[in-house]
């Protein structure tokens, strides 16, 4: 009876996802550099595709008189909600395709995980249409003034630290083209190197940039447009005020296998939801594309 066993190519097919998920989530994690723009919270198990989030409204305080009562000060509490919703995409791979193919399934996967992060990250950075405050301007390139102008917007706001922002590769270009008109100038003498100063404007391959006036910040050429294609509108945020990422369960991988279509299916799925916390907390930076 041994012979009719018929679980071994189920446990192949469990186990070939357990390969595919490494190359999805390797991609995914490495290419998803938008999440410090976020608030996180997960609501996995907790029944629910909703997740409320209290706003406060801003208490004053006032002298008091000795011996006299104070008078009650009214708290209405308010509240964002945010409701979770499925993202995914599919790829299907025939027998033939995977016998004469040059690329293994990992390649395939990797690139889901590539699709994925994408759109997380594009739904993250699209909050910045949102926000009332806006630096920049349509047309211009991106300069050490407008960092300047998002930072102070924060600040006359009272929104807290830190700052988190988020451009797009060619307002980084246009910036580091344009220190020196603040800062003083990388060629000219200081205490650090024409080198060092330089590399500290430098964009890494993990989409990284290092901190600005106080701002940590990263690239992507995620940040959308603006303007009709015109502009790039990237953001600066306190990340913990501006957006909530809610989300119900992280990216999986399913294998599923289409024997009538002589292939098999690569899934990959999340399901989260976003949404604006507190208007104020956010500046949308809108210069040249």
């Amino acid at each position: 009876m041994a012979s009719e066993t018929t679980t071994t190519s189920a446990n192949d097919l469990r186990n070939s996802a357990q390969v595919l998920a490494s190359d999805v989530l390797e991609s995914f994690y490495g290419l998803n550099n938008a999440m410090h723009m976020v608030r996180f919270s997960s609501i996995a198990g907790a029944n629910t595709l909703t997740k409320n989030f209290p706003t406060t409204p801003a208490l004053a305080a006032s002298s008091l008189t000795e011996g006299v009562n104070m008078s009650n000060t009214a708290f209405v509490t308010g509240v964002q909600t945010i409701t979770v919703g499925l993202v995914g995409l599919m790829i299907t791979l025939t027998d033939l395709q995977s016998a004469v193919s040059i690329a293994d399934d990992g390649y395939y996967a990797g690139e889901l995980g590539k699709a994925m992060a994408n759109k997380v990250t594009t739904d993250i950075l699209g909050q910045s249409s949102g926000w009332s405050n806006s630096v920049g301007g349509s047309g211009v390139n991106l300069t050490e003034a407008n960092i300047l102008d998002g930072t102070q917007t924060l600040m006359a706001g009272g929104v807290p630290g830190p700052y988190h922002g988020c451009i797009h590769s060619i307002q980084w270009r246009d910036l580091a083209s344009a220190v020196g008109g603040t800062l003083t100038p990388a060629g000219t003498t200081g205490s650090e190197s024409v080198r060092q100063v330089t590399n500290e404007f430098g964009a890494q391959p993990d989409g990284g940039l290092g901190q600005l006036y106080g701002v940590n910040w990263t690239t992507t050429s995620n940040v959308p447009t603006a303007n009709t294609g015109a502009d790039r509108s990237g953001s600066i945020v306190n990340p913990y005020n501006a957006t909530g990422f809610v989300e119900l369960w992280p990216i999986r991988v399913e294998l599923e296998r289409d024997a009538s279509q002589i292939a098999k299916e690569i899934v990959v799925s999340s399901a989260y939801g976003l949404g604006e916390l507190q208007d104020s907390a956010g500046v949308s930076v809108v210069t040249d594309a």
